[in-house]
């Protein structure tokens, strides 16, 4: 028989092969970060030499794999990951793309497929680890106390408030920025519109008119108060949720200690969880819904058949998109994958997703009607479109003689040229004619079109360099957590902080994203680095044919898609990803020695059945002489 084992030759083929990619990765390394070539000298630096040592043993133990399936996967997600880099390097240190030649263009694709085996490899050694984490043997049957107290919901429950309340009285009465005081006047006014989520308004508007009814001097900042403590409320009670349903579905104590501690005394969801923000209880919902979407196509034909939880999830779906558009955007998006992976049950999982739709549409409706809203202009959805106009005409201001019907005069009395901001969408947005907007749309669509044809790399940079926080890690952020009350007229709201000492530190925590000088840190408050694990995760999930795991993290990548048009690239737009990654990255490590099926239960959608072992032939004793 032929020996499978690799000859001496192939080894140091490989060995050789593995050194020379380490060598050029980190030649190359300055470049790919923005920097100058010489900035990082091979020769001198022993910091490059260990670099190079660590990458030949990683590269050189990912050569060595056989499993094609794991080869498959890995590879492509480091290409995904080595155009972001490159892309997004590029970008940041330049405000935009480089010049493109015939030299260019070959050393880009050089770079990409070279730092696509870097990824690669060390994704590929991350899989592997998790894979053998999940063959261990399964825990004991007893349950021990400890995952017990753990895993009980009110025990969390009042954890996460004992650790946020601190946090809240460092900031008395809470947050109260931006949209948040477009949603009071809506609400007090009672002129409402559909561009801020109607449910998400009538809870803060009532919450603080409650404050100010019951105080006789009229205080909003009681009002805040109350509307703080009901959104804390409200996310202890979801992120409980999450907690027990890690331990119900066997994720390992030190995983499910993490992501307890993290929600619980990490300042970033201590923060969010009183920010006065329509995003928040989105974000959390969204989690609900995507633990609930995995329970759905764990479970499969069983859960599909149960009322009470087809209507609990059609519930957390509705309540999920009554709480942010882009929840119905996801939802839209993620349809066909949900349909395509639903083997054995399409027209049951399609029946369940159109439910979810049209409760969503019905109440949304009647909340439209009981609240006399009106539906705004389509400003919102053109801020990508008005951002690549506006640096068109920034970088080539002969572009505008393609604008024939005349159509930007009618919408803005100023140069788009000098208002454009390339990190937000914003200036260009305000300073429209909303009025002008709809009845004009097919002009500027069509003007849109035409300046694009002709300026192709300008669109591709105003939509990266907005974009840049979502897919680069370390990209800055203009906006992060906007701590504080930005004041409304007729109500003063009163800010107080009794314990100013904490309200320092979580102020410098979010000026760096950093804390105390711990490493890693800033990546656990980055949104381009929880995509990166979102697109990591579910490149395993295809790799182990989890569709539970797939279709959850597709959901998440549709919101991150929805908010890739939006106006600006900010934390909140993306809270969904913080409060579900962690949650779904501890189950993925829970062990799968666990018994077969039964025969009389049907399998998971997607999976293949269990088949009934035979059974064994009777013992037939020979009587003895």
């Amino acid at each position: 028989m032929k020996s499978t084992r690799p000859t001496l030759r192939t080894l140091l083929h490989t060995a050789l092969a593995a050194l020379i990619i380490a060598v050029l990765a980190v030649w190359r390394l300055p470049v790919v970060l923005g920097q100058p070539q010489d900035s990082l000298i091979f020769a001198g630096s022993a910091m490059s030499i260990v670099l190079v040592a660590a990458l030949f043993l990683l590269i050189r133990h990912a050569f060595g794999c056989e499993d094609a399936r794991l080869n498959r996967t890995v590879y492509s997600i480091g290409l995904i990951f080595s155009a972001f880099t490159l892309v997004g390097k590029q970008v940041e240190a330049n405000s935009g793309l480089l010049p493109l030649s015939w030299a260019s263009a070959l050393d880009g694709l050089f770079l990409w497929a070279l730092y696509a085996v870097v990824y690669g490899a060390a994704l590929l050694l991350i899989f592997q680890t998790i894979t053998s984490l999940t063959q261990r043997a399964a825990a004991s049957a007893r349950e021990s106390l400890f995952s017990r107290i753990l895993g009980n919901y009110f025990f969390v429950f009042a954890l996460l408030l004992l650790c946020w309340i601190p946090v809240w009285l460092a900031f008395w009465p809470g947050t109260f920025v931006y949209d948040s005081g477009t949603q009071f006047y809506t609400y007090y006014d009672w002129v409402h519109n559909t561009h801020h989520p109607l449910l998400h308004t009538l809870l803060l508007g009532f919450c603080i008119v409650l404050g100010i009814d019951i105080t006789p001097e009229g205080d909003a900042a009681v009002g805040l108060a109350i509307y703080s403590i009901v959104q804390m409320v409200l996310m202890a009670g979801l992120l409980a949720y999450a907690c027990r349903w890690m331990r119900r579905r066997g994720a390992p104590h030190p995983a499910r200690v993490f992501v307890t501690l993290l929600f619980a005394i990490f300042p970033f969801y201590g923060i969010w969880s009183f920010s006065a923000q329509k995003d928040i209880l989105f974000g959390a919902l969204a989690m609900v819904f995507i633990l609930q979407l995995m329970d759905l196509w764990r479970d499969g034909y069983a859960a599909l058949r149960s009322a009470w939880r087809i209507a609990g999830f059609i519930l957390t779906a509705t309540l999920m998109m009554l709480m942010r558009n882009n929840g119905i955007y996801a939802l839209i998006l993620f349809i066909p994958f949900a349909l395509l992976w639903a083997k054995g049950a399409r027209l049951r999982m399609a029946a369940v997703l159109a439910g979810c739709a049209a409760v969503y549409f019905a109440v949304n409706g009647a909340l439209i009607w009981a609240t006399e809203a009106v539906i705004p202009c389509k400003i919102e959805l053109l801020s990508i479109p008005l951002q690549q106009i506006a640096r068109t005409l920034r970088d080539n201001p002969s572009a505008i003689d393609l604008d024939t019907d005349q159509v930007l005069d009618t919408l803005y009395d100023v140069d788009l040229a000098e208002i454009y901001a390339p990190a937000v969408a914003d200036p260009v947005k305000w300073t429209a004619y909303y009025d002008e907007v709809d009845a004009n749309l097919p002009k500027l669509l069509s003007l849109w079109a035409r300046m694009g044809v002709q300026n192709v790399k300008t669109y591709l940079e105003a939509f990266l360099v907005q974009n840049l926080p979502y897919f680069l890690p370390g990209a800055r952020m203009i906006y992060r957590f906007d701590l504080g009350v930005v004041q409304i007229d007729l109500f003063y709201i009163q800010e107080h902080s009794y314990l100013p000492g904490l309200q320092s530190i979580i102020k410098g925590y979010d000026n760096t994203l950093t804390l105390f000088g711990l490493p890693g840190i800033r990546l656990l408050s980055d949104t381009a680095f929880y995509v990166c694990l979102c697109i990591a995760g579910f490149g395993y999930a295809i790799y182990r044919r989890k569709y539970q795991w797939m279709s959850s993290f597709v959901f998440l990548l549709a919101i991150w898609i929805s908010c890739l048009v939006g106006p600006v690239a900010i934390i909140r737009y993306m809270l969904a990803f913080f409060y579900a990654i962690p949650v779904m990255l501890a189950v993925m490590l829970a062990p799968e020695g666990k018994p077969a099926l039964p025969a009389t239960e049907e399998p998971a959608m997607g999976e293949q059945p269990v088949a009934p072992a035979e059974p064994e032939p009777p013992h037939v004793t020979t009587p003895q002489p």
